[in-house]
């Protein structure tokens, strides 16, 4: 996949990418706003970076002028709603690039990507319930709040924790576009 955006571009992840994933992974605002602990070396990260690029559902967000990797963007079978054409997202950032845009320009090309290249009828992207920064890129985007799933995990510190979900259906997504 190579998505060409006006700041970054989404492209699959590769091994080059290993020193920039472990930076940003194993910092301590990123992982656990995500629900995953910190990396606390290099060969976890690796491990955990090559899991990712087998998967296939795991992309590079990567700079556009350099092509260095600054985060991962996931697009992934819905696990939460039993229809077998939806869609969710997930997503992290290296803490130095939070509030810049960069994620929120990440998500409106990926549910473009969703909604033209695949055949997602519905969007879904969820947060832990105090990830403010993610409530932010969601709200942004223009997806609606579905509700909150109380004790929806279990984190790898033992700390159950609530999500909030929200979606966007193609047809909701279309009328964004119109209007824009």
């Amino acid at each position: 996949m190579r998505i060409i955006g006006k700041q970054i571009l989404i492209r699959d992840l590769k091994f080059a990418d290993e020193e920039d994933y472990y930076l940003y992974g194993k910092d301590e605002h990123v992982g656990p706003n995500a629900g995953w602990k910190p990396f606390p070396n290099i060969t976890v990260a690796r491990r955990v970076l090559s899991g990712q690029m087998m998967s296939k559902e795991t992309y590079a967000i990567a700079l556009k002028e350099s092509n260095q990797l600054i985060g991962t963007i996931s697009l992934y079978n819905s696990g939460i709603r039993k229809y077998n054409k939806v869609k969710s997202l997930g997503f992290s950032l290296n803490y130095n690039y939070w509030n810049q845009g960069f994620m929120t320009e990440a998500v409106q090309l990926m549910m473009e990507y969703a909604f033209t290249k695949t055949d997602c009828e519905i969007l879904e992207v969820g947060h832990h319930m105090d990830n403010f920064g993610c409530k932010r890129v969601i709200e942004k985007c223009g997806f609606t709040f579905d509700g909150v799933l109380c004790s929806y995990k279990k984190l790898y510190d033992g700390r159950l924790v609530d999500a909030c979900f929200y979606s966007m259906k193609k047809e909701e997504y279309e009328r964004k576009i119109e209007r824009e």
